[in-house]
C-alpha cells in the first residue's frame, strides 16, 4: 500500500459524524478531529472546523484554547482569511496527528512554509473536500501535501491537483481544482491547452491517479469563463486534441457552481460576523432576503447563470441550516 492509498484509507477515520452519550467523549472527538484536518492539509483556520464540526463560534474558540492549552495546536495572525488567523500543528500534536492517521505526514511545526498568498485558496479547498465528506459523497480523501508526498516532493509535477476524493458510490478518483482567481481562466489559450493535456494524461493512463476532475470557485463567473475556453480549444480547427479527446474533456471535467455561495460566504465575504447568537439570525434575514431577490429574477428572466446560481444559493442556505 502506497502513500496515496494510505491516505486515502485512513482519512475518514476521525472527520466523520461525532456523537457521543457525554460531553467529555464529545470533546475528545472533536479534538482528534481537528488533529486530523489540520495534520492532513497542513493548515486550517476556525471557520472550516466550525462549518465541518457544525458548532456555535463560542465553541470552537474553547475547543481551538484548551487544544493550544495542551500544546497540540498553535494559531498565527493573518490578514489573509476572514478569521485574521491560521491554526498549525506543534511538533506534539504533529506526532499525535501522525497516530490518528497512522502515517508520517512531513510536517514543520512552524510557519516557514504557509504560503500566506495561497492560504484562502487551501482554505477553499478543505472547505469542498469536508463538505463532501459531511454530505457522505466519498469513501476517503487526500490533500495535495498527500499527493506531494506520494510523488516524491516534486513540486511542479504535472499529476498535481488540489485534492483527490473517492466517489462512495462508483469507488472512482475525482481531482479537486480550485479557481480562486482570474489569472487562468481569460484569454489564455495557451496556459489553458497545457491544463487539459495534465487532465488527459491522468485520464488516459490506466494507472492514472484520478478519472475526472471536479472544478469549483467562489465565483460562478470564474467557472463560465473556464468552460468557455474549453469550449473554444475543442472547436478551434487547430485544437490539438483529437475527437476522442475532446469528449473525454467534455465527460470528465465537471464544473460545480452549486458551491460557489456558500465558499463565498465562509471564505471570502469580509463582512460576514462571527460570534453570538444574533449573528445567526441576522445571516438568516440577510439570507432569505438575497434568495427572495434571485427568486424574483429568475422568474422575470430566462437567464440560465441566474437559475445556476439559484440552485446553489438554495443549496448553501441548507448546508448552513438556514432552509430545510
Amino acid at each position: 500500500m502506497n502513500y496515496l492509498e494510505r491516505a486515502l484509507e485512513s482519512s475518514l477515520r476521525h472527520v466523520g459524524t461525532i456523537s457521543a452519550a457525554d460531553p467529555g467523549t464529545v470533546g475528545l472527538l472533536r479534538e482528534s478531529a481537528v488533529l486530523a484536518i489540520v495534520g492532513t492539509f497542513r493548515v486550517s483556520s476556525k471557520s472550516v472546523i466550525q462549518h465541518h464540526l457544525g458548532i456555535s463560534r463560542e465553541a470552537v474558540n474553547k475547543l481551538i484554547n484548551r487544544m493550544k492549552k495542551k500544546q497540540l495546536i498553535v494559531t498565527h495572525p493573518t490578514f489573509a482569511n476572514t478569521d485574521n488567523g491560521y491554526i498549525l500543528l506543534t511538533s506534539r500534536g504533529i506526532r499525535e496527528a501522525e497516530f490518528l492517521l497512522n502515517r508520517e505526514l512531513h510536517l514543520r511545526s512552524d510557519a516557514s512554509r504557509i504560503n500566506e498568498r495561497n492560504l484562502i485558496h487551501d482554505l477553499s479547498v478543505q472547505l469542498v473536500v469536508l463538505n463532501l465528506v459531511k454530505q457522505k459523497k466519498v469513501a476517503g480523501f487526500a490533500s495535495e501535501s498527500d499527493l506531494a508526498v506520494t510523488l516524491e516532493h516534486r513540486g511542479n509535477d504535472p499529476r498535481l491537483v488540489d485534492a483527490i476524493v473517492v466517489d462512495a458510490i462508483t469507488g472512482v478518483k475525482i481531482g479537486i481544482e480550485m479557481e480562486t482567481s482570474n489569472a487562468k481562466n481569460k484569454s489564455n489559450t495557451n496556459l489553458r491547452q497545457k491544463i487539459l493535456a495534465k487532465y488527459l494524461q491522468e485520464f488516459e493512463s490506466p494507472d492514472g491517479l484520478y478519472d475526472f476532475v471536479y472544478m469549483y470557485s467562489h465565483r460562478q463567473r470564474f467557472l463560465t469563463q473556464i468552460e468557455k475556453a474549453h469550449a473554444r480549444i475543442i472547436a478551434s480547427s487547430q485544437s490539438p486534441f483529437s475527437e476522442t479527446q475532446q469528449r473525454t474533456i467534455t465527460t470528465c471535467i465537471k464544473f460545480r457552481s452549486s458551491d460557489c455561495d456558500l465558499i463565498y460566504e465562509l471564505m471570502f465575504n469580509s463582512k460576514r460576523l462571527l460570534k453570538g447568537d444574533k449573528t445567526k439570525l441576522n445571516q438568516k434575514n440577510d439570507f432569505l432576503n438575497k434568495l427572495a431577490e434571485l427568486e424574483k429574477l429568475a422568474t422575470t428572466t430566462d437567464d440560465r447563470v441566474i437559475e445556476i446560481r439559484l440552485a446553489g444559493y438554495r443549496d448553501a442556505g441548507r448546508v448552513l441550516g438556514f432552509l430545510e
